[in-house]
């Protein structure tokens, strides 16, 4: 449902500048860095579990040890291809940032690498979830298949954000085609594990459909479309797909920020940001949304790696509160990490009376 209701004003931090850029000394990260999964962790016991788990020096250690929030940034990154390994498939890194978004450390090797039959060309697009003491990472598994390159839901999980068990592709029918954008819910809803996703074969494609699971590693059943991509005039094509994972509001509902894919009639794209309210209690999911939240717009949004040629881009996998605002990483033209914001009384008017 589509409303005239005022659209939250999304405030780009660090003036405008990324928060992360690739690294020129580090050959698996030396092309481009984008699409950051993060986890906001605020309890003492989990911070210093993951801080033990950290593979910085005792000076980095005792600096982030007095932090009493931190934000694990998990990212995507690309480098250049060498005659030894092919740095272009992408992998994961790992880097540690105040809840406000400003980098404290970086960790000089990845955390997650495609080395998995099915994540063989690539580990994209974490979207890290924390359900109980553990940390659920939905991520898109790209890889060379029999017959074409696919690219499905993969699983992994971990207790300390730094070492990763895989579990392979999530089990059910909604993933034997291509499928992406896998993002879980925080709590069981109605006795069920809940995700949404976007599928890119089959009826009603690019859009949001909704699964559900008794088991995160059992089988997952889809439930069908939960948003449908609105027509747009300015493009020739209009897709949606999942952003950051559903984030849970106190009344039971969830805040949703979610990504437009738009074609040009050049062929060119733009990739825009929405914003939705879902209540699982209501037949139509979503209650309410608007679009664009965010558009690109600056720099570093609108042109990015020259070899790579994406431009107008910006791209979401996590936001979460903190002290009563939101904030979120995102990427600007599938190349530099950015940081944004909202503040909590924008927020609380958008979804008051929804």
């Amino acid at each position: 449902m589509m409303t005239s209701r005022k659209i939250p004003v999304v405030h780009r931090l660090r003036k405008d500048q990324p928060v992360l850029r690739r690294e020129e000394k580090h050959p698996w990260e030396n092309k481009v860095v984008f699409n950051p999964g993060a986890v906001l962790v605020e309890d003492r016991e989990t911070l210093d579990r993951i801080i033990a788990a950290l593979p910085f020096d005792d000076d980095v250690r005792k600096k982030l040890a007095v932090q009493h929030s931190l934000t694990f940034l998990l990212y995507r990154a690309q480098g250049m291809p060498t005659t030894g390994y092919d740095h272009s498939r992408s992998s994961l890194g790992l880097a540690v940032l105040t809840p406000k978004l400003e980098l404290l450390a970086r960790h000089s090797e990845p955390i997650l690498l495609p080395n998995s039959s099915y994540d063989d060309l690539g580990v994209e697009d974490p979207r890290v979830t924390r359900i109980g003491q553990k940390f659920y990472m939905c991520y898109c598994g790209y890889n060379s298949g029999a017959d074409k390159k696919r690219m499905r839901i993969a699983l992994a999980s971990s207790v300390d954000l730094v070492h990763w068990e895989k579990h392979g592709l999530l089990r059910g029918a909604f993933n034997q085609i291509d499928n992406k954008n896998g993002m879980l819910f925080p709590q069981k809803v109605g006795g069920k594990y809940l995700m949404f996703h976007r599928p890119m074969e089959g009826k009603d494609a690019f859009s949001i459909h909704l699964a559900e699971a008794d088991d995160l590693l059992g089988e997952w059943t889809s439930r069908g479309v939960a948003m449908r991509p609105l027509p747009n005039p300015e493009f020739k094509e209009t897709r949606v797909g999942g952003g950051a994972p559903p984030i849970p509001l106190p009344d039971g509902r969830f805040l949703v920020i979610y990504h437009i894919g738009n074609r040009r009639m050049d062929g060119g794209a733009e990739y825009r940001l929405g914003i939705a309210v879902a209540d699982p209690s209501k037949p139509e999911f979503f209650v309410t949304r608007n679009e664009p939240l965010l558009r690109p717009q600056t720099d570093a949004e609108t042109k990015g790696d020259a070899d790579l040629g994406v431009n107008n881009v910006v791209f979401i996998c996590a936001a979460y509160f903190y002290e009563g605002d939101l904030y979120f990483p995102y990427a600007g033209a599938d190349s530099v990490v950015l940081a944004g914001h909202i503040s909590g009384a924008e927020l609380r008017d958008y979804i008051r009376g929804v």
